[in-house]
């Protein structure tokens, strides 16, 4: 870019490459995102074919002359109507669980402003977390992480931009996983790679820790790691982009704050402080 470059040509700029960034990173999760349909689907395969089976073994009871029906067709007929009605609400949990994955994943290529909305805040970061883990097996199969989760059932609803802070989750759980990752290659003996990820309501503030036990990061670079294009990773790895924008939607977006403590070789604790 020349000295004639205009700031307006600037942001022009700035802005396609946080776009080409959200591009990079959905197709990355795509694999991620197969997977975990692919559960739910096969829930809801399985209990629709169970259950037709079912309604085929009372229609041939309701067939029957009423003369001809025993006790023990009716006791029949009684416990496959409960079966049934157990197997449509399994149905209707895993079509929630596929239509809040779509959900998610539109609103990750919306690039419209952010409006927050009642959102558990649990349950994205269990879900999200887990398209995070899945995206990283489909590009290494050899991978293998522990996701504990140690959420306080006492956090419900909380207001959130619920796309742009499904990204959040997405970014760090994607850099636990690298962090592990790269620990589990240098061949440790009896090393089990794990991530954490905590919620606790304090006062006027709820808290998410995102933990692992993967290869730390040097005390002289964790000063900078929210600096937009920084980079631990290397070359082709890594944008550069993921914490800088994590830090924007922690700060600028939900008016809290995010901080990060690490040994080196040990461990790393991403902390995010909302306010309620």
């Amino acid at each position: 870019m020349g000295p004639e470059t205009t700031d307006k040509e600037i942001e022009i700029y700035q802005q396609r490459i946080l776009e080409l960034n959200r591009l990079a990173e959905i197709g990355q999760l795509s694999a991620g995102i197969l997977h975990e349909i692919k559960n739910p689907v096969s829930f809801v395969n399985n209990f629709s074919r169970l259950s037709q089976g079912l309604v085929d073994d009372m229609k041939d009871i309701v067939q029957k002359q009423p003369a001809d029906i025993t006790e023990d067709d009716l006791a029949d007929e009684k416990e496959m109507l409960e079966t049934l009605s157990q197997n449509l609400l399994k149905i209707n949990e895993n079509g929630k669980r596929i239509e809040r994955i779509i959900q998610g994943m539109l609103a990750q290529t919306r690039s419209d402003s952010a409006v927050l909305e009642p959102v558990d805040l649990n349950q994205l970061l269990e879900e999200y977390s887990k398209l995070a883990y899945q995206s990283v097996r489909a590009e290494d199969r050899e991978f293998n992480v522990t996701l504990k989760y140690n959420l306080d059932p006492a956090i419900a609803n909380v207001m959130l931009a619920k796309g742009e802070f499904g990204r959040v989750v997405l970014n760090l759980t994607n850099n636990a996983c690298y962090a592990v990752n790269e620990k589990r290659k240098q061949g440790i003996e009896s090393y089990e790679p794990v991530i954490e990820i905590i919620t606790s309501r304090q006062e006027h503030e709820l808290v998410i820790r995102i933990c692992d036990n993967g290869i730390g990061i040097p005390e002289e670079i964790v000063s900078k790691l929210f600096d937009a294009f920084f980079t631990t990773k290397p070359q082709g790895k890594g944008t550069g982009l993921g914490l800088a924008l994590t830090y924007t939607s922690v700060v600028n977006t939900h008016k809290g704050q995010i901080a990060v403590t690490s040994v080196l070789g040990e461990k790393t604790e991403f902390k995010i402080t909302l306010p309620v």
